[in-house]
Order: C-alpha cells, then sequence, then structure tokens
C-alpha cells in the first residue's frame, strides 16, 4: 500500500509540473521567416509552415503574406513587411492565420494593420501581441534575425526580452562590379541593378537542385 502511494504521488507531482508541446501551424498565404528569435529553418520547424512549442513560455514568430493579387494578364505577387506575432504556447495544436488578400488596397491596408489570429484546434482564440518589424536596406529579408533582435531590446509592443541577445551571422553586404572580391563569413553580389543583385544573391543562397532547376527555368524562358 505504501508503495502505490509513492507512486501515485510521483504521478500526480510529474502530472501538475509537466509541459506539454502543440504543435503551430500557418494559414497557406502566409510564410515563416523566424522562430523565437532565429531564423525559421528545418531544424526549428517540422515542415515550412509548422513547429512544436511549449504550452507555459511565450513564443514570437516573424510571418510574412504572400498573395497573388488581380487577374489575367494583370496578376501580380504582393508580399507583405514582416509580421511580429508573441503568443503563450498551448498544450492543443495552434494555428496562425491571415485574411485573403484581393487587391493592392487591400495589401496596403494589411501592411499599415495587420490582421493575424492565433486559435486552437478547437477553435478558441488566444491573446496575441502584433506588430510590424520595420527593415530598411537592400535586402530586407537577409536581416530579419538582426532587426528583430534590435526589436526585443526595444520593448516595443510584441517584443520579448529573452530573444533580444540572438547571435547572427555577419550581414549580406553588396558591392559594385568593380570590386569582384568576396569576404570571408558574407554573401558579396555584383550587378548593374537591384534586380540583377537579388537574383545574384538567392541564387547562392539556394542549395544546388534549387540551382539547378531555376539555371533550366532560366533557359527556357530567353
Amino acid at each position: 500500500m505504501k508503495l502505490r502511494a509513492v507512486v501515485l504521488g510521483l504521478a500526480t507531482l510529474c502530472a501538475s509540473t509537466a509541459t506539454f508541446a502543440g504543435m503551430v501551424s500557418t494559414s497557406s498565404n502566409l510564410e515563416l521567416l523566424a522562430i523565437d528569435g532565429q531564423k525559421a529553418s528545418k531544424s526549428l520547424a517540422k515542415d515550412a509552415k509548422a513547429f512544436a512549442v511549449n504550452d507555459t513560455q511565450n513564443h514570437q514568430v516573424v510571418v510574412r503574406l504572400s498573395e497573388i493579387i488581380g487577374s489575367g494578364s494583370s496578376q501580380t505577387l504582393f508580399e507583405s513587411n514582416p509580421v511580429i506575432v508573441t503568443f503563450q504556447g498551448n498544450a492543443e495544436d495552434l494555428v496562425i492565420s491571415a485574411p485573403a488578400i484581393r487587391g493592392r488596397s487591400e495589401g496596403d491596408k494589411f501592411n499599415e494593420m495587420p490582421s493575424i489570429s492565433v486559435k486552437t484546434k478547437s477553435g478558441n482564440t488566444l491573446s496575441a501581441k502584433v506588430d510590424v518589424l520595420k527593415q530598411e536596406g537592400l535586402f530586407p529579408s537577409a536581416n530579419v534575425v538582426n532587426d528583430l533582435a534590435e526589436y526585443n531590446a526595444s520593448g516595443a509592443t510584441a517584443s520579448v526580452a529573452a530573444f533580444a541577445a540572438t547571435t547572427v551571422a555577419s550581414p549580406m553586404v553588396a558591392t559594385p562590379a568593380s570590386n569582384a572580391k568576396a569576404n570571408k563569413g558574407k554573401v558579396v553580389v555584383q550587378g548593374e541593378n537591384v534586380a540583377e543583385q537579388q537574383l545574384q544573391y538567392w541564387f547562392q543562397q539556394a542549395d544546388k537542385e534549387t540551382q539547378t532547376r531555376f539555371l533550366n527555368w532560366a533557359k527556357s524562358h530567353k
């Protein structure tokens, strides 16, 4: 009887102190850029749109909304500014979602005041702090983690102080065509215009298979 009582006591204690991990996913029009102060990657996310969270901690993600807007030959890709979403973890699976964007005016409105919700799979809405991650520079997407660390140190609306001291790699630097020497630890691009520089940068960021697919695509569109 005493042994049984001890076992039951330990089980109760463990249950009272245990934390449970729920999975967080996003709506199809949202892309994960950062998770808890780090760049979103396969080591953090189960796939491109899902990751596990601790139900006792605050979590923070940076997302970007992407939608094809317009119709016919006037179709174009709308990409929002990066949006920070801070929320409490939950034992239940969560979904971070944004409304569909159908036109440029709706996209501009979203950039000014992002509408993001965090809900449990059962439909309960969780409290969340939402803010725009303001960025500058030629390749803002490459500096999301740096900019997020600065944001978290500022004490702003959706900041999390614990993620303010994130260590990040050296930023990518764009150089003029006359300087073709690459700096170790940095990505160096050359080009006569921004579009060319962006193509070079993202090509270097891609894996070999993606580079090959892109080259084949480029050849077929000459």
